[in-house]
């Protein structure tokens, strides 16, 4: 993703709801305004904030918050003030002391910078987050807070400025892997737990509904430039990758092929068109060939391979070249990118796949056996790639002939784990030679 410079943020955030109606409160209390015990004014100067400035609680969703009765009473003039009045007191907008309320001392100097604007929208922002997961603890025994962090990533990962279907969002919450298990009643609620949580976070401005679809479609939602800011905040304070589109070029070729898995689909697209976009094709071949020639490093050989097959068309020549080298892993990199090319004539396929085939395959095994054992479960189980083990276990002597490091531990883990009861003995089999080959004499 690209964020917005950093004043037009700024300026986004000064003007949502939330933030606004919080500054307006510090304002307000200059030069003093007397609290209660509790913190906040009387009642009376209550009312009179909420009539000067026009506050205005939060909209509710249709039908109002989702209350396990479905009611709703008439708000009173305080939750208009509670909420921007706590966040101008936490945020230190406000002072509180003696009984009295009064405006921090730097409070217009800083809410001139940009940097301290978004600082404090940040906090806000993250304040409203924890609160809306705090909301969906709906029942006893659920895990109803872990919802959010997927619907804020969905959103996150959309194509900029796209609006999202409230359906599409609850239909990929319940299908994604390893979904939170809900119960029949909750499934029931999603849609009023959902969008009574984006109301909220729509008061901090970072999301945008519509809600007034024409014939009474589904309510679209959208994260807006601010709210892909906050949540590129909140993804990187707890350790997961959110490059820039401008920052990957600058990427080293290692980081960037081990963070190419952490990528929506359009998120990887984006970026590799980035990374390449920053270096010629040469320059690119030589810098995944540094970074993927050592063991243990079959995930960024197949990520680089799918890199490399992108500008293959610029590197016929080096990759031609690769083949001879007297590194297997560059060796069976570059034939892995000229398999994927559609560059070669069948009698080239057949010439690198009868020199370089088994390696490759027990390679390709090995990089989904790095993901856990459940990882090459799913490759051997999938119509796509299931069936290439029999390239090594269909002939003995080719295997023989494979130099690759795991091709013990990739034979073992098919004994293990191939659904066929036959190939799986054939692998165990073929495991026990393949070590006996490499004992000394």
């Amino acid at each position: 993703m690209r964020l917005h410079p950093r004043t037009q943020l700024a300026f986004a955030a000064s003007h949502c709801p939330l933030y606004a109606n919080a500054l307006a409160l510090a304002r307000w209390t200059g030069p003093t305004v007397p609290v209660t015990a509790r913190g906040f004014p009387d009642t009376p100067l209550i009312r009179e904030a909420v009539r000067t400035l026009s506050l205005r609680p939060a909209a509710p969703p249709p039908g109002g918050p989702p209350g396990p009765d479905g009611d709703r009473a008439s708000d009173p003039p305080a939750p208009a003030f509670a909420l921007p009045w706590w966040e101008a007191v936490r945020l230190g907008m406000v002072e509180l002391a003696a009984g009295q309320a009064r405006p921090a001392p730097d409070l217009e100097e800083r809410a001139r910078d940009p940097r301290q604007i978004l600082l404090w929208w940040t906090d806000m922002f993250e304040a409203a987050v924890e609160g809306a997961r705090g909301d969906l603890t709906t029942e006893p025994g659920t895990t109803g807070p872990d919802l959010l962090p997927p619907v804020l990533r969905s959103l996150y990962e959309a194509p900029d400025r796209s609006r999202v279907p409230l359906t599409d969002l609850i239909a990929a919450l319940l299908a994604a892997p390893g979904a939170v298990p809900v119960t029949a009643r909750i499934r029931r609620r999603l849609p009023d737990l959902l969008l009574h949580m984006l109301c909220q976070l729509a008061e901090t401005g970072a999301v945008h509904l519509d809600r007034r679809r024409p014939g009474g479609g589904p309510c679209l939602v959208r994260l807006t430039p601010l709210g892909r800011y906050g949540v590129r905040q909140i993804l990187l304070s707890v350790g997961v990758p959110a490059p820039l589109v401008d920052d990957v070029g600058r990427v080293e070729a290692g980081a960037f092929l081990d963070s190419l898995q952490s990528f929506s689909p359009d998120g990887r697209i984006i970026a590799i068109d980035s990374w390449l976009a920053a270096r010629t094709p040469a320059r690119a071949l030589r810098e995944i060939c540094e970074a993927v020639d050592r063991p243990g490093a079959e995930p960024r050989r197949w990520e680089g391979a799918a890199v490399l097959e992108l500008t293959s068309s610029h590197l016929g020549p080096q990759l031609r070249a690769l083949l001879t080298c007297d590194r297997p892993a560059l060796a069976h990199l570059a034939a892995i990118v000229l398999l994927g090319s559609r560059m070669l004539r069948q009698d080239e396929i057949d010439r690198i796949m009868a020199g370089r085939g088994p390696w490759v395959v027990v390679d390709m095994l090995a990089a989904a056996l790095s993901a856990g054992e459940d990882g090459l479960a799913d490759f051997l189980a999938s119509p796509a790639t299931g069936g290439l083990e029999s390239l090594i276990l269909d002939d003995v002597d080719r295997l023989r002939r494979t130099d690759h490091p795991d091709t013990v531990q990739v034979l073992e883990a098919l004994g293990r784990l191939h659904p066929d009861p036959e190939r799986a003995a054939r692998s165990r089999t073929a495991a026990f030679l393949a070590r006996a080959l490499r004992r000394p004499g």
